[in-house]
């Protein structure tokens, strides 16, 4: 959480160029926010149906051997409905910012005043820092996966060559 920081706010209205070209930014902005709400509704959804999915294929599995495979891919439906719940909750927080941005804009174009230019500012920053962090996060990721991935393969060229699976 941020400090509360304190600003001194002069009396002048903000120029009508500087609430123009904001106006008309708003509809862009309103129509980003609503993409993120939807596809945070459909990654529920499709959480949902993957849950739904796996627990239909553990009912209607067979009794016997194939239990363990059947409890296996209900484990991994599971999981990977889990991950689109959490996938929805970060497409959720910007579509906040930005429906607030949307809302701030709208109350600078009411009273345009340098207040609410700041508020409108404010709102725009946290989505920004957001989209950054995330940014940075996913990066991370990428060079995770990429590590893990040259790993994993230099370990199964081992695996291969001290097996002797090669051909002469």
């Amino acid at each position: 959480m941020e400090p509360s920081l304190s600003y001194s706010y002069s009396q002048s209205a903000v120029s009508e160029a500087v609430v123009d070209q904001l106006r008309r930014t708003r509809g862009w902005v309103l129509f980003f926010s609503v993409m993120l709400w939807i596809g945070a509704v459909f990654l529920c959804l499709g959480g949902l149906a993957m849950v739904g999915m796996g627990l239909f294929a553990g009912a209607a599995g067979a009794m016997g051997e194939q239990m363990a495979q059947e409890f296996a891919a209900i484990g991994g439906m599971a999981v990977l409905g889990a991950v689109y719940f959490v996938m929805a909750v970060f497409y959720i927080y910007p579509a906040v910012k930005l429906s607030k941005y949307a809302a701030r804009i709208r109350d600078l174009m009411n009273a345009p005043a340098e207040q609410s230019l700041v508020a409108a500012l404010n709102e725009q920053r946290a989505f920004w820092k957001f989209v950054g962090v995330m940014m940075i996060v996913m990066m991370a990721l990428y060079v995770v996966g990429v590590v893990v991935a040259v790993v994993v393969a230099g370990v199964a060229g081992a695996a291969a060559a001290a097996g002797g699976t090669g051909s002469m």
